[in-house]
């Protein structure tokens, strides 16, 4: 008997560990440089934009190998740890708001325009999508630069769109070319 309890504890450990090692995940961490800045109107010698920080520090995010590390957890880990006010998209994939600069987007007659945050990692954009799935490595340098830019509207006065409902009932022309002939004139 007891080497039927032994045998079967044995059993359940064996089943329970790999459950459990799959819903732990190994930690991971990554430590971060992270950078807020806005353009100045002001150039430098070499005719680059000089840029006023509004934030810079490094941060530590952790994660697992099930959930690593972020973009967006970066920031907004730092933005609780020194109370600063921003807001997510309604989606809540990327920062939209942060230093009263709020994203948005207008047009007119020939543009439309959009300002933003635009966020690179180490220089370069990425490629992996929204800030929410933006992986983050040790050492890696992110710089939120306020942007502001235009595109050419697609959407032009010179597209003219129907109403199909619309009556377009009209004068029909037809290729007869006969006059029809007044029965008065036929009798005389």
């Amino acid at each position: 008997m007891n080497k039927i309890k032994i045998l079967c504890l044995f059993l359940a450990v064996i089943l329970v560990l790999p459950v459990m090692a799959s819903c732990t995940g190994s930690k991971i961490t990554s430590t971060v440089t992270l950078t807020f800045r806005v353009p100045t109107e002001e150039v430098d010698e070499d005719g680059n934009v000089k840029y006023d920080v509004k934030f810079t520090d490094k941060i530590t995010v952790e994660g697992t190998s099930n959930n690593k590390p972020n973009v967006l957890q970066a920031v907004q880990l730092a933005f609780a740890e020194y109370e600063i006010d921003y807001e997510l998209s309604k989606d809540g994939t990327y920062i939209a708001s942060a230093f009263g600069l709020m994203e948005q987007e207008r047009t007119d007659a020939e543009k439309g325009y959009f300002d933003f945050w635009e966020c690179k990692i180490n220089g370069q954009l990425s490629d992996a999508g929204r800030q929410s799935v933006t992986e983050i490595y040790e050492n890696d340098e992110i710089v939120f630069t306020w942007t502001s830019d235009y595109k050419t509207r697609q959407d032009t006065a010179a597209v003219q769109t129907t109403d199909p409902n619309a009556d377009t009932t009209g004068i029909v022309h037809s290729d007869d070319t006969t006059v029809p002939v007044d029965s008065a004139e036929e009798v005389a």
